[in-house]
Formats: structure tokens, C-alpha cells, sequence
């Protein structure tokens, strides 16, 4: 697992949905498990720049009927799941990764933290 940085602004999220589309590619993971993969990476991208105000580090995995995707940033506050509000323009983008993936987390690092998750083929999200 390569460790990619990616700048601070809007163009991240974009850079990592290549990449991440690419390695969904290569593996040959079916079209609906990419399609999953890019949306919960735009959101995890996008909240690392709003909420860590800092460069992103990506990293990107796959192995047979497997993908994991891990986001780091800066900022050391682990971000929780929240009740989606149907009246809110912004705060789903935890929930979505809960309910598209098949497992998901966030752990400390030595900078900040990574939120994580993984999609596995044939699997429903747990």
C-alpha cells in the first residue's frame, strides 16, 4: 500500500476518486463496488479538508473481492456517525460510508488520524 499526498483544497477529492478508480480497475472489482469506493472516498477527502485543515494522505488497497481505502489528516478529533437530518445541506457523509461499506473506522496516527473502510465483494455492508 502506496501512500499518496494530495494538497489541501478542492482538487484532492477529485485526484483521489482517480486513483482510487484506477486500482478498482486494475483489480477488475465489479462496476457497483467502484462506483461505492469513489463516493465514500470523495466524502472521507472532503471531510479531511474541511475538518483537517491539512494535506491528505490516501492510501489505497485492493486484493481479490477487496478494496480499502484509508484517509489521513492532521487533526487528531475522530469524527463520529451521525443521525442523518433530512433539513441539513452537509453532514451525511459518515453515513453514507456506514451504510455502503462493508466495515469502517478511524484510528489514531502518529499526524492526526486515518478514517478507513472497506468494501468486499458480495458482501452486504454490515
Amino acid at each position: 500500500m502506496t501512500e499518496t499526498v494530495l494538497p489541501c483544497g478542492p482538487e484532492a477529492a477529485g485526484q483521489a476518486r482517480r486513483l482510487v478508480a484506477r486500482a478498482c480497475q486494475d483489480a477488475h472489482l465489479p462496476p457497483d463496488t467502484c462506483d461505492s469506493a469513489l463516493l465514500c472516498t470523495s466524502e472521507l477527502v472532503t471531510n479531511a479538508i474541511v475538518h483537517g485543515r491539512s494535506d491528505v494522505r490516501l492510501w489505497v488497497s485492493t486484493a481479490p473481492g477487496l478494496v480499502r481505502i484509508e484517509v489521513g489528516d492532521d487533526n487528531s478529533r475522530h469524527p463520529h456517525l451521525q443521525p442523518a437530518d433530512d433539513g441539513a445541506l452537509d453532514g451525511r457523509g459518515l453515513f453514507i460510508v456506514d451504510l455502503l461499506t462493508t466495515r469502517w473506522g478511524v484510528r489514531d496516527d502518529s499526524i492526526g488520524k486515518i478514517v478507513w473502510f472497506e468494501l468486499h465483494v458480495g458482501s452486504a455492508p454490515a
